[in-house]
């Protein structure tokens, strides 16, 4: 019978244990018993020692501290003490599916390694920017990005592992997958393409992968130990220098897209919390139905902040639409034959001016950008507060 090791770094995660053994007997109950899945919870905070785990289908192995080793190095001391064919490597707040073993067994075949596709931030990872059948390469993985946002999605043969991945400790965390994927791939080994989506990738603060200042440190590093360890050499360790450095500049972008949503938000809390209302708004200026541009974070917000009396979203339009099956509304492409709404509303923070120019050009709709509706918002907010100084009303 086959062997799988689920490993399983664990810093300050010890509420997220028991969730983890209860999606792993999932999985053991829809594979029908036909593998024996191991858990290795490797404990990376000697503070906090996790104690005794239990579970009537998986195996469970706690591998206890003395130092703090860092992500990479608890995963290289977990895969000392597993005994599977198989490994996964998983974060101790991902999600997987039931199904997740039986499907990525059945994909890989002979190959070394298969790729699930995923959700991340509840939306498919992958899209018409980064078809999942194009990205998983050599080539990409080198010369564009890391497009495995997890190993989590990534089911692997324990003996396709390259010994000095296991051998080099980076120090910092976040890229070490990435390191993994580039010495794979040197080795010529091979990734199977699983279409199902099997996994999920939960952002929360705590995550490495969103830590800037993390990643950018923990990237450089491992292009300083492909160049120390001769991995990669020539052309193509002057392309992985090119996208390591790449990826520090979109850091920094995503960062400043951030800060301006976080002053959209501040901004909207603050009208919030004087009464002013984006639904009474839009009413009172012939408003009463909308589209919204962006199935994103805000974009999100103001369907649900909306769609609850006077004011009904129609859709949502999204050049990603094909990759967006919601329940809750229609998502439409950018030049779809869409319904007719009376307002479109911008939900990004970025590139606002060419998307209008877009809509524009193919609706009829008014279309506005959530800054400048909340803008408008405040300042007619503070007019009304000249008039109350006068008393007029």
């Amino acid at each position: 019978m086959q062997i799988i090791s689920v490993i399983v770094p664990v810093f300050h995660g010890k509420k997220y244990i028991d969730r983890m053994i209860v999606q792993l007997e999932r999985c053991v109950a829809e594979y029908d018993g036909r593998c024996i899945l191991e858990l290795l919870l490797v404990n990376d905070d000697p503070c906090e020692p996790i104690g005794s785990c239990f579970s009537e289908t998986v195996v469970i192995k706690v591998i206890e501290t003395d130092i703090n080793r860092g992500i990479h190095g608890a995963r290289v001391r977990g895969l000392e003490q597993c005994t599977g064919d198989y490994v996964l490597f998983l974060d101790q707040d991902d999600h997987i599916r039931p199904e997740y073993f039986s499907s990525q067994l059945e994909c890989i075949g002979e190959a070394d390694a298969s790729v699930c596709r995923l959700l991340h931030e509840g939306r498919q990872f992958y899209d018409t920017r980064m078809p999942f059948e194009k990205v998983i390469s050599r080539e990409y993985i080198v010369g564009v990005r890391n497009p495995i946002i997890s190993p989590g999605q990534v089911l692997l043969r324990k003996d396709s592992i390259p010994e000095i991945w296991r051998r080099i400790g980076l120090k910092h965390n976040g890229a070490d997958d990435w390191l993994l994927w580039i010495c794979m791939l040197v080795d010529d080994c091979k990734f199977a393409l699983n279409k199902e989506i099997l996994f999920e990738h939960v952002v929360e603060g705590s995550n490495e992968s969103i830590n800037a200042e993390h990643m950018i440190q923990s990237e450089r590093e491992v292009y300083w130990q492909v160049a120390q360890n001769g991995i990669l050499t020539g052309k193509e360790l002057e392309r992985l220098y090119m996208t390591v450095e790449s990826a520090a500049e979109d850091h920094i972008r995503v960062l400043s897209k951030f800060q301006k949503m976080f002053f959209v938000y501040h901004t909207w809390m603050n009208l919030y919390e004087q009464g002013v209302r984006l639904e009474d708004y839009l009413v009172r200026r012939g408003i009463r139905t909308v589209a919204i541009y962006g199935f994103s974070y805000i974009g999100k917000r103001l369907y649900h902040s909306l769609n609850k009396g006077k004011v009904c979203v129609k859709y949502f339009i999204d050049m990603n639409a094909e990759y967006l099956k919601e329940e809750m509304v229609s998502v439409y492409l950018p030049d779809g034959q869409a319904p007719a709404v009376d307002m479109i509303i911008i939900s990004l923070v970025e590139e606002v001016e060419s998307i209008r120019k877009k809509l524009t050009d193919l609706s009829d709709a008014r279309v506005c950008a959530v800054t400048e509706l909340f803008e408008d918002m405040k300042n007619t907010l503070s007019i009304g507060n000249i008039f109350k100084v006068f008393g007029e009303e």
